[in-house]
């Protein structure tokens, strides 16, 4: 099952370089397009966007993570988007287009419009020091340098060959309304049959920039194969796709198309199935001889690529074959292969070949001589190698290649063959690279590698034998050591799944000693995040690696050394399924996606692969409750990523809240505070929206934070106590953001627990905060004022108003002046201020001919949230302090 689509961006933490071109064409030559637009007057961004940060209540003290919320401005805007951030690090944005559209079968280009405006600039004299980029990509994998957007409306240029369009906007303290994104493919210029009886007639006709669009049909013969875009930046495409539009080689020495006049990315075939294309020979010119240009090298069965960069997309190539490359051949340039099937292909050379040639193989797709391919979304399956064939699926010999969500499986050698390697991917030579990202790579065969095999040499492929089962093989013999200090092959292996492969019984040699999995001879290998289990042999056998750390956040069958690693059965959804491949997306408790039915289930088992990851590197888009933690495996990172244990966020609305809801938004909160308790888990938060609540609420010995949403709801016990805390409550137990009043007893009541109290108010109760059996909570930029029978029992606080002497001069910052409330009597507790008080009633901001002392007189080492300007850049006491409705102290911004 092939992973889905997701962001490089996010899932390595740094961003690679691949800038979209950006074409003009008149809208009037559409004939499709397609346009979204959000003025985020609505939550439509939480479902629409692929990617993002934790949406936040406008209201609410931030969380301590970016963050995203809608803001009323109440400055006659509409409501905008704001990106927030958590000390510096940028809230994230991203999105895919078209949303929620089949995808087009063609190109598509267009624009995406969005107004920009910075937090504060209609507030103060100069705005503050906040940001937003922008970033590009045509297939979710590569991304273009980031782009710096200014306080503007901005119209920017997209494209994509793949019909994906993918946005990331990051930054803070920022905003942005009316996103408008239209999208459009051009029409043909060329129609075969219509115009021309053969696609190579029409491709002959064809000038840069023109389509050349093939109806249905079973083409063959000449100008039907062999077909050579005659080095032309021009698209050739299907109008039904590869299913209805087929080039047919009927074995007959032929090939599907020829790439050979420096053909660039803009050279576009799209939407065929290229069968039965063979090119016979076996005789590859070794690299220290140079390379004449020629169709008649033995590479690339289907489709050739000789220092040409074509991009191939949609396409389906079968039952092809050559010495190399059987599917697709690249001798240099830089091919790009999206969303293509290579399937039941075949390479390398009959046992009577030469010898002291390169290896040949890549019965799915071989790359030499320097090629640079990047291969995004493919499925690669059922192809096989003949004896001494390398690389079944994918061969890279002294060559780049980026492999990202791509399914490898069920490629093996031709029956009775030996000397394979590599029966998934093989990468050999020293100045060879290849990085796997989110690939499943499962049920390959070789005699070595049965899933992936790599070496800086090929004097490194005949490894000494090593009976034991240790996560290193240090080699004894003289090329190992030798090669130690050459050049080395590079591989990366992140997030990838590597399970069910083969090794055949022809590889001699001790089968403990071989990797089933992943077999490196002296390459520099790092592999992260991924899940190798299942395969035959050793799970990861590595012979003279550079690290000395090369696996990370693993799961290795047997165990491997390495920071994060472990060994436990991933519980993978389904076994292996002949010709299909299996499921390997994890179980879970909480959630896992199921791709025959589009749909999550609930498991009664949970993978320990579940956030497992590098805990450096980004969730990505996987859905929550994620744990704020990568999965293993090739779903981690992505949107069909298997749900972890938390943190969920929970909604209380007294108001239009429901006891029998889910609590998880606003639109199916709860009624009372205590439902959303009793449902939480250590880690999780409850959001309290405005109102009155008559309830006593007991943590329940919860690691959990209980805030307000928005401007701060009051809690009132008349029989007792508001909120109780008892036993092993830590300060992991939070309560911030309320007025608490009128409590029978007192506001809070403490018992052997250490929770955190913090920005609350708590006036008018027999008695504020009281603790028992050695308790000893964190009290801060809280206000008790006007409680009958005092403010602290067995207790201290620091910068809070607190009223008895006692209290007074014990802890740093606490004051006893009057907090200068707005309207006690109405229940009005905000602090009057001459800059500026928030005015619940009127809903407004008014000035006072006082100010009170509470403001900008919190902990100067807590954040003082968002808090309007101007401020003294520290928190208030007291309920409001931290959110948006805080009084103004008329401090500048630091």
């Amino acid at each position: 099952m092939k992973p889905p689509s997701t962001s490089w961006l996010w899932t390595t933490a740094t961003i690679l370089v691949g800038a979209a071109v950006c074409l003009t064409t008149s809208l009037a030559e559409a004939d499709w397009t397609y346009e979204y637009r959000d003025d985020f007057s609505s939550n439509k961004a939480e479902e629409d966007s692929y990617l993002h940060s934790v949406f936040w209540p406008q209201g609410a003290f931030p969380p301590l993570e970016p963050y995203l919320y809608y803001l009323d401005t109440r400055e006659g805007r509409q409501r905008e988007l704001a990106l927030g951030d958590y000390n510096g690090q940028p809230a994230h944005l991203g999105y895919c287009f078209p949303v929620g559209k089949v995808l087009p079968r063609t190109a598509v280009r267009g624009n995406l419009q969005v107004d920009v405006r910075f937090r504060y600039g209609a507030e103060v004299a100069s705005s503050l020091s906040g940001y937003l980029l922008y970033s590009l990509s045509a297939d979710g994998v590569n991304w273009s340098t980031p782009q710096e957007l200014q306080a503007a409306s901005h119209d920017i240029p997209i494209e994509s060959v793949r019909g994906t369009c993918y946005i990331t906007f990051f930054g803070t303290e920022v905003l942005i309304d009316n996103l408008v994104v239209n999208l459009y493919s051009s029409a043909a210029t060329i129609y075969v049959p219509r115009d021309f009886a053969t696609i190579q007639r029409a491709i002959d006709a064809a000038a840069d920039g023109d389509i050349v669009e093939v109806a249905p049909g079973t083409y063959r013969g000449d100008g039907n194969w062999d077909i050579d875009f005659r080095g032309k930046a021009i698209t050739v495409r299907s109008n039904a796709g590869s299913e209805r539009t087929i080039i047919d080689c009927a074995g007959q020495n032929h090939r599907g198309f020829y790439f050979h006049r420096a053909e660039g990315p803009s050279s576009v075939l799209r939407g065929f199935t290229i069968i039965g294309a063979l090119v016979p020979g076996s005789a590859i010119p070794p690299d220290n001889m140079p390379w004449s240009s020629s169709p008649a090298h033995p590479v690339g069965g289907g489709i050739y690529c000789e220092f040409s960069s074509p991009s191939i997309v949609d396409c389906v190539i079968k039952q092809c074959a050559a010495a190399l490359g059987g599917g697709i051949g690249s001798v240099g340039g830089a091919p790009a292969i999206i969303d293509c099937v290579i399937e039941q292909c075949q390479a390398g050379r009959p046992a009577s070949a030469e010898t002291g040639l390169p290896a040949a193989g890549g019965a799915g797709i071989g790359l030499i001589r320097g090629a640079d391919a990047t291969i995004i979304g493919c499925t690669i399956k059922n192809n096989s190698g003949l004896a001494n064939s390398r690389g079944a699926g994918v061969y890279c010999w002294q060559s780049r290649v980026l492999l990202a969500n791509c399914d490898i499986f069920f490629n093996p050698p031709t029956a009775d063959q030996g000397n394979t390697k590599g029966g998934g991917i093989y990468c050999g030579g020293p100045s060879a690279r290849a990085e796997l990202a989110h690939c499943i790579i499962s049920n390959n065969t070789a005699d070595t590698g049965g899933g992936v095999f790599t070496a800086s040499e090929t004097s490194a492929f005949d490894v000494p034998n090593d009976n034991d089962n240790n996560s290193f093989d240090f080699a004894q013999d003289k090329d190992i050591a030798l090669q130690a200090q050459a050049p080395r092959c590079y591989v990366s292996v992140t997030n990838c799944t590597i399970a069910h492969n083969k090794l055949s019984s022809t590889g001699g040699g001790q089968m403990t000693s071989r990797g089933g999995g992943i077999h490196s001879a002296g390459s520099d290998i790092a592999i992260r995040n991924s899940i190798v289990w299942y395969n035959d042999g050793k799970a990861v056998s590595l012979l003279a690696p550079v690290s000395n750390s090369p696996v990370l956040y693993s799961n290795i069958e047997a165990g491997f050394i390495g920071q994060g690693n472990i060994n436990a059965p991933p519980l993978f959804a389904s076994p292996p399924r002949p010709a299909l491949g299996g499921d390997y997306h994890l179980k879970s408790f909480y959630g896992r996606y199921e791709p025959l039915y589009s749909e999550w289930v609930m498991d009664n088992e949970h993978s320990p692969c579940i956030d497992a990851g590098d805990p450096k590197d980004p969730v990505g888009a996987e859905p929550t409750p994620n744990g704020k933690r990568i999965n293993m495996g090739a779903f981690g990172g992505t949107s069909q990523a298997s749900k972890g244990a938390g943190p969920l966020l929970f909604h209380v609305d007294r108001a239009n809240g429901n006891d029998s809801n889910t609590g998880r938004s606003r639109a199916t909160a709860f009624a009372t505070i205590q439902r959303a308790v009793d449902e939480a888990i250590d880690g999780d938060t409850v959001l309290v929206w405005p109102g009155v609540y008559r309830e006593e609420v007991t943590f329940n010995r919860k690691a959990v934070t209980l805030q307000s949403a928005d401007h701060a709801a009051q809690v009132s016990a008349p029989g007792g106590f508001a909120f109780s805390f008892y036993g092993a409550e830590s300060s992991m137990s939070v309560l911030r953001n309320f007025v608490i009043t009128a409590c029978g007893e007192a506001a809070v009541f403490c018992d052997g627990a250490s929770a955190t109290l913090t920005n609350l108010t708590i006036a008018r109760n027999r008695f504020g905060i009281t603790a028992y059996g050695g308790a000893n909570p964190t009290i801060t930029n809280c206000i008790l004022w006007d409680n009958e029978r005092g403010d602290l029992f067995q207790c201290r606080a620091r910068y809070s108003r607190v009223q008895q002497p006692n209290a007074i001069g014990q802890d740093t910052g606490n004051i006893s002046t009057d907090p200068l409330f707005a309207d006690p009597n109405n229940g009005d507790y905000h602090l009057r201020s001459r800059y500026g008080r928030y005015s619940p009633t009127d809903g407004a901001w008014m000035t006072d001919p006082v100010t009170s002392p509470c403001i900008d007189a919190g902990d100067p080492s807590v954040y003082y949230g968002r808090e309007p300007m101007p401020h003294g850049g520290r928190v208030n006491m007291g309920a409001y302090g931290g959110t948006p409705f805080a009084s103004k102290s008329g401090w500048p911004w630091p």
